[in-house]
């Protein structure tokens, strides 16, 4: 080949090459004469555009990949042809379909843009990223549909709502945030629907809304919308096809739809507002909800409402309650127990309970409304006979504890027991009493929740205070100072922001158990297979609890031991007050001696150290408060033997004196 020839091809291609990228400074209207060649595939236009501009870009430049309209100014226009029946556009403003189904890979937004109009990118599924505008306000029905290659989205404070099937099918979208101090009030229905990558969702403090299907067929795990103080409603089927084990709602939420977590089967644990006064058909039903659901405030539940939600084994219907609706708990074959607290007997649809052996689940009702119970269709064909007695409640004291596995233990040891701590005694109703009966009233104590019960003895459990390091892991012992001995501890470990559990470990001859019950709270309860006593010491080791701090842990803050359950050989349950210790964030060189004030007791005598004068606010467990003058240093007061309160320098501190 010639010199010549190769020069000739060689200024061919750069030809080429220069027409694949393609800068234009463009007025509205003119983009068709500015672009001559329709195989660009990267295109940045400044000036002026308009609705007829947009639409000559997608119905002419399909080697388009890269679009940068950062430049430009959307004008308004109106146009001679008529693009999806529609003829006159608005400024700033991206109009119907006009980038619809295009290859486009990456596009940059005009930072005046107001509106993405409905379906604008809609079936563009190689787009991987879009930056929204800051002054954005708006984004209309199916804007993003079918991106397939978005894989997180940021939306701007001045947006209001998300339109409908706004983001659906966006399969590779993981992250859905909303910037802080957000306007954003509304999900329309559908608009993150089958996202099944989407595991990140926060909707900002303004959120009130989300709506039907909003989040159906994505991956969310956890649903913790406790931050988001104005959501109201939750649509219908919004979480369906979901893996979400939990989920927990503000308390401002007035309305659930039509089955909203419908067979969610990773679902354990829900927390309901008492606002609802209604619970919709189908709600909760197929769930996995597991242990005790208590429900308060509700008047009517809906058809199907916890149907085939089979794992369930205890429900609490409230006093307020007039409705149960058809087949409203059919299928519920795992139930042990249901409590009905409304004196009025609710009124019932058909086969309320199919499937379900009522007469081998005991019914706990109102006393004075039992006669009305045992007359009621379909209500009187539980154990009502047995009123009072409540699955795992071996021991009849009217609490499921660790006095119950202690009972079941003695059991199995030999020891004797009547005929109704026998019944008690089989919880997974299989006829015997052995290990797996241990395990199931385990079950029902990591997930009922606990009431505040009376506290029956001055013995403590007594944790030290605790300086920690950012990224240290620290273990604690926590002694038991005690008259009487014990074989069995069961209580919740409260943790402050940033220092996690790694373990809650038994200590010699016994063995523990620990479940999470929600972000900061985890429950433990440790007891011996032989029924060994804890150790002989006044102040023994009774469990050792091993935690992890985090750089956001604050720099001082509170650890508490709280519904703490001791049983004995005779398994009775004594019930504790709460075991608080402070907890200090320190970079090495601060320690405890550092804070302001540190207290505790010595026999009958308060102790309060401090480092400069003040004063103290001392309750006693009847509501009477005085005050005491703090001298700096060491401050030593007589007490009588109680239980206190003390707040210094606007901190509490819960003490016991014998």
């Amino acid at each position: 080949m010639s010199r010549k020839y190769i020069i000739i091809i060689a200024f061919l291609s750069l030809i080429t090459l220069h027409a694949l990228a393609l800068d234009v400074r463009n007025t509205a209207g003119m983009l068709s004469q500015n672009v001559k060649d329709l195989d660009v595939t990267s295109l940045t236009v400044t000036g002026t555009i308009n609705a007829s501009d947009l639409y000559f870009i997608s119905g002419n430049l399909h080697l388009l990949t890269s679009l940068d309209l950062s430049g430009v100014e959307v004008t308004s226009c109106t146009t001679t042809e008529r693009h999806y029946l529609q003829q006159i556009f608005a400024a700033n403003e991206l109009p119907v379909a006009c980038l619809a189904d295009m290859g486009l890979t990456s596009v940059k937004l005009p930072s005046g843009l107001l509106t993405i109009g409905r379906a604008a990118f809609a079936g563009c599924d190689k787009l991987t990223e879009i930056t929204l505008p800051a002054n954005l306000d708006s984004i209309a029905d199916f804007a993003f549909a079918g991106c397939e290659s978005i894989k997180a989205v940021t939306i701007p404070a001045k947006v209001e709502t998300v339109g409908c099937g706004a983001f659906m099918r966006c399969s590779a979208l993981t992250d859905f945030t909303v910037e802080s101090s957000s306007h954003l009030r509304r999900l329309d229905a559908a608009a993150l629907m089958d996202c099944p990558s989407l595991t990140n969702v926060s909707l900002g403090a303004s959120i009130r809304s989300l709506g039907e299907r909003s989040l159906a067929g994505t991956g969310l795990k956890t649903l913790d919308l406790s931050g988001n103080k104005n959501l109201a409603e939750l649509g219908d089927w919004v979480m369906v096809e979901t893996p979400v084990t939990k989920v927990v709602l503000p308390a401002s939420v007035t309305s659930l739809g039509d089955g909203a977590f419908l067979y969610d089967k990773s679902l354990a644990s829900i927390r309901l507002s008492d606002k609802l006064t209604t619970l919709n058909d189908y709600l909760l039903a197929g769930t996995g909800l597991t242990g005790t659901l208590s429900i308060s405030g509700t008047e009517s539940m809906g058809d199907y409402v916890m149907y085939n939600a089979d794992k369930l084994s205890v429900v609490e219907l409230p006093a307020t309650l007039t409705w149960l609706g058809t087949r409203a708990m059919a299928g519920m074959t795992g139930m042990k127990a249901l409590t009905s607290n409304a004196v009025e007997v609710p009124a019932l649809g058909s086969n309320v309970w199919a499937g379900v052996k009522q007469s081998r689940i005991p019914l706990t009702v109102p006393e004075e409304s039992k006669e009305l119970y045992q007359a009621a269709n379909q209500w009187k064909n539980f154990m009502l006979d047995d009123a009072g007695w409540v699955l795992g409640d071996v021991n009849g004291d009217g609490e499921v504890n660790i006095a119950d596995v202690n009972a079941i233990v003695s059991i199995i040891l030999g020891h004797p027991a009547d005929d109704d701590w026998m019944r008690r005694a089989d919880v997974n109703e299989d006829g015997e009493v052995n290990v797996a009966d241990i395990n199931a009233d385990i079950a029902i104590i990591l997930g009922v929740k606990m009431m505040n019960a009376e506290v029956n003895t001055d013995d403590l459990l007594q944790l030290d205070d605790l300086s920690i390091m950012p990224g240290e892991q620290r273990t604690l012992g926590v002694k038991l100072n005690r008259a009487q001995r014990y074989n069995a501890l069961q209580c919740d470990i409260v943790l402050p922001n940033g220092l996690t559990l790694v373990k809650a470990e038994a200590v010699k001859d016994h063995v523990s158990e620990t479940c999470q019950m929600d972000a900061a709270t985890s429950r433990t309860m440790t007891y011996s297979p032989r029924k060994q006593m804890f150790g002989n010491g006044e102040d023994e080791v009774v469990l050792y609890i091993t935690v992890r701090a985090e750089a956001t842990l604050e720099s001082e803050s509170h650890l508490t031991l709280t519904n703490i359950v001791l049983s004995d050989n005779d398994n009775v349950a004594w019930h504790l007050a709460d075991c608080v210790a402070r907890v200090t964030s320190t970079s090495g060189v601060n320690d405890l001696m550092t804070n302001t004030a540190r207290v505790w007791t010595e026999g009958r005598y308060l102790c309060v150290d401090c480092r400069d004068a003040g004063v103290a606010q001392v309750a006693s467990i009847n509501g009477v408060t005085r005050d005491l003058s703090l001298d700096a240093g060491v401050n030593r007061y007589a007490m009588e033997p109680g239980f206190y309160v003390v707040v210094v320098d606007g901190k509490s501190y819960k003490i016991a004196i014998k």
